[in-house]
């Protein structure tokens, strides 16, 4: 059974080529796209107050990462690649959704996933914007990508 969403917001799964999950959107279909990327021990829910305060020309988009919510736990996170899952999902879900560009938002984790998605995909991007991110090299390091 998926989480009860607040009115003005509508949930549905959403199978890419990475990922079947639960995303919650708001706003015009074709509205400019926002998409929201959760924190660590979280879901898509946690954005669902602020999706519903977007100016009604955006339409807001979150879902449930990887490993968290109504995401197919059967699939799992490789720690090797960083956070590098995250993005490929988070790319593969607005490819689905046929959004070539538009807006990040992440907090925590998602925050991160913002650092490297800024990192490698900036085309993609029409703003970015982080809320209490963690360091841009990962839960490991703290000054440099060799993890010190």
């Amino acid at each position: 059974m998926s989480a009860p969403v607040l009115e003005g917001i509508t949930a549905r799964t959403v199978t890419t080529e990475n990922l079947s999950t639960r995303v919650l959107f708001s706003g015009p279909d074709d509205g400019i796209p926002v998409l929201f990327i959760h924190g660590n021990f979280s879901s898509a829910t946690w954005w669902e107050e602020t999706m519903l305060q977007l100016p009604p020309q955006y339409r807001g988009i979150a879902a449930d990462q990887r490993g968290y919510g109504g995401a197919d736990p059967s699939v799992k996170i490789d720690a090797t690649r960083g956070m590098q899952d995250f993005v490929d999902d988070s790319l593969a879900l607005m490819d689905h959704l046929g959004h070539e560009r538009f807006h990040l938002v992440g907090v925590s984790l998602g925050g991160l996933v913002v650092w490297w998605a800024m990192a490698g995909a900036p085309e993609r991007l029409l703003s970015v914007t982080l809320a209490g991110p963690g360091s841009p090299f990962g839960f490991g390091g703290t000054r440099d990508a060799a993890g010190t």
